[in-house]
Parts: structure tokens; sequence; C-alpha cells
């Protein structure tokens, strides 16, 4: 967490104040009356608390993880400890920026307190993760710090904080081995160069090298990169992690619209944006019905879902200046490429369940009647339908800590059938009414 720039430095070192973009998604009104009222009933000092979390919850952290499996409960001191280190990173910024107590050495001392909890955790992970990997993170870090203490980084970094704290817990897990389904090998590797890619194209954009208007293109290169990881996964039979890499790039998928409606894109952003979508959600899923199901029948059926996705790209593009963009004329492609994507893991020993859910899939994504309510529109309107996202989270992690992996994805296939046939189910229930309405008005009256 970064405290804001201020016009003027204080102390005898001046630092150039961090040049500013316009936030990605506005700060809601709500937040800034907490955010607010924390500051009012915290009077302590934010160096304070950067302090607390450096030479206090750091050290027990780290001892923690070393002890864990001797400590009755471990886990949970662990988890704890973990949780009041993201919470004094938050409120360290808060206070600082409610109360105006920022300066340039708190700015720079809250950054460098996150470091050594970081080099702690990547020392656990260094047998289970490739450590260039680690090395890039570790490195890329520490360029955008120095970036950040010249005056060359903006403070606007709530995405990055998130996405920082959500890569070391990661790491965390990874070396306790707790939950492997989120947290294997893997997928946390995934995760990391997701991280990297990103701090990469944060440092470019602080040195001026990229503008905001190719953000949007950038992000659509994270989803095309998940797409060519996920058809990766498949090749070598790990349809699991082919579906997080599908999930992961549909995040870059809806983040990089609000980009683009944000800070404008260039003239290839809606190509760029269908490529990597029909990759992504198209061509990935394709190939893991293909090797899935092997032979003739799945390269068929893979081939067919991907020819119906680029069919239903290709509608959306084509008519996307007369559709309401709040909602998609059919399905969205993502839905449809974790539909079927889902369906291979749980169901690949039966090829007719998944040949039945790809069907109904691709179905559902050439359905232009029925309308879809847009939710990266729809959560740019309501900022508090965000919290939602952790309890998702939660629970597709309890599902898979209790049923294991088949419990996780057949509740991520349940919520992509109910958001797919939920307006198809509602417009036949209207019609049904429409129609018996129209009888009695033709009926003769007694």
């Amino acid at each position: 967490m970064t405290h804001p720039a201020t016009e003027q430095a204080a102390g005898p070192i001046a630092i150039v104040p961090a040049r500013k973009c316009r936030r990605l998604v506005p700060k809601p009104a709500w937040v800034k009356r907490l955010e607010g009222r924390l500051a009012a009933r915290l009077p302590v000092h934010p160096n304070l608390v950067s302090a607390t979390k450096l030479l206090l919850v750091t050290p027990a952290l780290l001892l923690s993880l070393q002890q864990v499996k001797a400590l009755p409960g471990g886990w949970m001191l662990v988890t704890t400890l973990f949780a009041l280190f993201a919470a004094l990173d938050y409120l360290d910024g808060v206070i600082a920026r409610e109360r105006g107590l920022a300066t340039p050495f708190g700015r720079v001392f809250d950054r460098v307190t996150d470091y050594p909890l970081l080099l702690g955790v990547s020392y656990f992970c260094v047998d289970v993760v490739p450590v260039p990997l680690l090395m890039l993170k570790l490195g890329l870090d520490l360029l955008l710090l120095l970036l950040y203490a010249l005056g060359l980084g903006s403070t606007e970094n709530r995405l990055r904080t998130a996405i920082s704290l959500s890569t070391l817990f990661s790491l965390l897990a990874l070396s306790q081995g707790w939950i492997p389904l989120l947290f294997g090998p893997t997928t946390v590797s995934c995760l990391l160069f997701g991280n990297i890619a990103f701090s990469t194209a944060v440092a470019l954009y602080n040195l001026d090298v990229i503008k905001t208007r190719y953000v949007a293109d950038l992000l659509s290169l994270g989803n095309l990169t998940c797409g060519v990881l996920a058809m990766v996964a498949a090749a070598h039979g790990r349809f699991e992690v082919s579906l997080f890499c599908l999930l992961f790039g549909a995040a870059f998928d809806g983040v990089d619209g609000l980009a683009a409606r944000r800070w404008g894109s260039t003239r290839w952003g809606v190509y760029s944006d269908d490529l990597a979508d029909a990759v992504n959600f198209g061509l990935a899923p394709g190939v893991a019905v293909s090797f899935g199901l092997g032979g003739a029948e799945g390269v068929v059926l893979g081939s067919l879902f991907a020819l119906f996705t680029v069919g239903r790209l290709v509608y959306f593009t084509l008519n996307k200046a007369a559709a309401d963009p709040r909602y998609f004329n059919g399905v969205p492609s993502p839905v449809g490429g974790v539909i079927t994507t889902c369906a291979v893991v749980l169901f690949r020993d039966s090829p007719a369940l998944v040949g039945l859910l790809v069907g109904a899939a691709c179905a559902l994504m050439v359905s232009f009647a029925t309308l879809y309510r847009h939710l990266g529109r729809l959560l740019a309107q309501h900022p508090r339908l965000l919290l939602a996202t952790p309890v998702a989270l939660g629970a597709v992690a309890l599902a898979g800590v209790l049923f294991g992996l088949r419990g996780a994805v057949a509740l991520v296939l349940a919520a992509a059938m109910t958001y797919g046939l939920l307006p198809v189910a509602r417009a036949f229930v209207t019609a049904g009414r429409a129609t018996l309405a129209a009888r009695r008005d033709t009926l003769p009256s007694s």
C-alpha cells in the first residue's frame, strides 16, 4: 500500500511527485467514508504502523512458517498473521492519506516493509517454483520501488497491491502445501507469471515507454497468453490447469474493456480483444475437448466448439454498434469456454455428457435473441458487488477442501450454467404467460 504523492516533499530529501493517471475503477463514496472514519479512530502515525508490520508481524510470521507443523493450529496462526500484515499494509496508507501525514520517507518506507516477507516466503518455495520466476518477481518489485523513489511511479496502486498480496499468499500456501487444488506449483507459477507481466507493464508505463491507451491492448495480450498456456496445459493432460488459465484470462478480458473505456485504446484494440477471446475461450477449450476425449470424436467436437465461438465473436463485433452495451446477445464466450472446459475436467470418461454440455454451450452462445447482463459494466456501476468476489472464491476453496477437485469444478460449472440458463428460463416463462394471456383474450366472454 502506498501513500499518495504530495505536492511538496517534506524533509531534507525531495522526491519528485509521482505522476497520476485516471483510476481504472473509481473509489466508491462509501469506501472513502469508511476510510475517513478508520483514520479518525486510529490516533497513530502511519510510519509506526509500517514499523509494526516490519519489526513485529513479519518476523512472527516467518518464525511461524518454520514451526507451523510443530505448532497446534499452526496454519490458523500463519493465516491470522498474514491477515494482520495485509490489514496494517492497508491502514498505514489510509491514515497517511486521510490525516495528511504522507511524507516522501513514509511512502518509500511503506513499500520497503513489504519485501522482507516476500524474500522469506520465496525462500520456502525455491524447491517447488522455478527460481528464475522468483528472481524476476523480486527484481521487478525492486525496480518499481526504485522508480517510485525517483518519482516515476503512479500512486494509483490498489490493483498492484491486491495482485502482490494475492501472489504472496499463494506462495505462502504453496510452501505449506495448503489447498493443493488452488495452490499447486503449476497454478502458483501461472499466477506468478501474471504478476510479473503486470509489473513489467507498470514499469514500462512509469518509464513512459507505453501510454495509457496501450493498457487495454496489453491486457488483451495477457488474455491471449493465458489462452496459449491453457492449450499447452491441455496438451499435457492438465485440464484443471487449463481451466485455471481460462479463468485467469477471463479476468484480463473483463478489465481490458474497462481500461479501453477509461483511458482509450488503439485502432487495433477491438481486433486484439477478439483475437485473444477466440484463442482463450474458443481454441483452448476446443483443444481441451480434443485431448480429453481423444480420437476423431474429440477433434470433431472440439473443432465445432471453436467454430461456434468464433462465429459468436464475429456476430458480436459486427453488431456491437447497434447492441445495448449493458447486455450481450447470447451467452458470452468466456462462459461457454468455462462450461466446456469444466465438462472435460469432470466427465471426460463419459463422452456423451461432454457432448451434451458442449452442445449446450454452443447453443447458448448463438442464442442471439436472449439478453445476458454485462457483468463487467454491472460491477462498474455497482462497485459494492465486488465484495462478492472473495465470497465466491471462498466458496470454491471450501468446495475444494471438502470434495476435492471435482467439487470445486462442479461449483464453477453450476455457476456458469445458472448464468447461461436463467435468462432462457425467464424468456420461456415470459413467452408462456404471453401465450396464456392471448388465449384468454380470444376466449368468448360467458
